[in-house]
């Protein structure tokens, strides 16, 4: 089969595709403006959905289907594809719909990591104003690198997409709450089962929308894609049992500081892997969206680089899936949790710890400083744990000069003057929607 045959192939089968929108996720993309749009995030979080839901939008709109091309360049049929043979792919379209040079085409790219040198071909067909709209969608975190940033300056608006979160969670169940009264209403019981079941299971779409399916198995076959698509065909790793066993070590131990030479010595019994190919290895996890770092605040960059780094990974429920533990550890998924949720909101986090040993799980930063210090404990009944985690506030307020500070709870709501300094305790299932 020629090329133009591979794209008429894929094209009629995009066309004769019925799409159902289950549910609409709000990530506020605009198709209308004229830049081109890229969609990135971990596979499987939504993104060819999303871009089926800016489809409809479009034909809601008035815009002709026939005007609309979409091609997931993951599809064996496409494989494999170089520039010259993708640059045949508005001219063949355009001749299989009949549609003149004047009518602006819609082009969507799914998963345009799998076609080499992807971006000089975008740039190529942005800049030769060829009357096309291109949407484009990866799952690595290259399309957000510096490299292609600057190829694309001023031609690209980026969305970051993640599972679900849980305010997405209960939106889909149509589960309705007012924030002022949530902590004393009667809704608050089954907020909390809900959240539970969020926690358990995670905001893979694919979990949420179809309950019935077994969300372990479901998962730890995405876990499977990610190493072995992902990252192991694409880099060429030449130890992938050993690579898998790290990445597997590593959501076991999620929040946990670590440094790249005490990775090393865990795995130098039966392996001879070096420092080097350690950092490669967790920067390819990261690459992925499946694990990202967090590093110790320090006003020195070469004192934070040579600090510990804390790992976390993009969902509770792979981690529930996929970890070595035989039972799961709460407080380590309320923190990941947290993490993730400032991700979402675009702010920079880091942890910080003193000589002394006083800790802050995560210092949030904004703009040149930073702004609130947060410290995560699911079970505050021990009074040791609950000075522990007021101290290591108090250590970071005083070192920040931030007059308050909050400690992530179970179930606690409250606030107390402590040494001079404001201590807030809230649920963590609150929190997130009021967040």
């Amino acid at each position: 089969m020629d090329t133009r045959e591979k794209l008429k192939s894929a094209i009629v089968d995009w066309q004769r595709r019925t799409l159902p929108l289950l549910h609409k996720r709000r990530y506020g993309l605009n198709i209308d403006a004229p830049h081109v749009n890229d969609i990135v995030g971990i596979r499987r979080c939504g993104k060819t959905y999303y871009m089926y839901q800016l489809i409809c939008e479009l034909i809601d709109k008035g815009v002709p289907k026939s005007n609309i091309v979409y091609l997931n360049l993951d599809d064996d049929r496409l494989q494999p594809l170089n520039g010259d043979e993708l640059q045949l792919l508005i001219e063949t379209f355009r001749e299989m719909q009949e549609i003149s040079e004047e009518n602006l085409l819609y082009l969507f790219l799914d998963e345009v990591q799998n076609f080499p040198s992807w971006e000089r071909w975008v740039k190529g067909t942005y800049d030769r104003k060829q009357n096309v709209k291109m949407v484009i969608s990866g799952s690595n975190a290259s399309l957000l690198s510096q490299d292609i940033s600057a190829l694309l300056t001023g031609r690209h608006i980026s969305t970051r997409m993640f599972p679900f979160s849980f305010a997405e969670f209960l939106d889909y169940h149509e589960v309705e709450y007012d924030l002022k009264t949530l902590p004393y209403s009667e809704d608050k019981p089954q907020m909390k089962r809900m959240f539970n079941e969020y926690l358990e299971k995670g905001g893979f779409p694919e979990t949420i929308v179809y309950p019935l399916v077994q969300h372990r198995e479901t998962l730890q076959s995405y876990f499977d894609d990610i190493i072995y698509r992902d990252i192991i065909s694409r880099y060429g790793v030449r130890n992938p049992l050993i690579f898998k066993d790290l990445a597997l070590f590593c959501i076991s131990n999620i929040a946990k500081p670590h440094t790249y030479n005490s990775l090393r010595r865990l795995f130098a019994n039966y392996s001879s892997l070096s420092t080097d190919t350690i950092i490669d290895y967790i920067a390819y996890l990261e690459d992925a969206f499946l694990l990202f770092s967090v590093t110790h605040y320090d006003e020195s960059l070469k004192q934070q680089m040579n600090k510990p780094k804390k790992l976390y990974c993009i969902d509770t429920g792979m981690i529930n899936a996929v970890s070595f533990k035989l039972s799961s550890d709460i407080g380590r998924l309320y923190e990941n949790i947290t993490f993730l949720h400032i991700l979402r909101s675009g702010k920079e986090s880091y942890y910080w710890q003193d000589q002394k040993g006083h800790e802050v799980d995560f210092v949030i930063k904004e703009g040149l400083e930073p702004t609130a210090l947060i410290q995560v404990c699911s079970d505050m009944s021990d009074q040791q744990t609950k000075e522990r985690e007021i101290n290591g506030l108090l250590a970071g307020m005083k070192k920040f000069r931030i007059k308050e500070g909050t400690i992530i709870t179970a179930d606690v709501f409250g606030e107390e003057k402590v040494n001079g300094g404001k201590i807030r305790y809230i649920p963590l299932w609150y929190w997130l929607l009021s967040h």
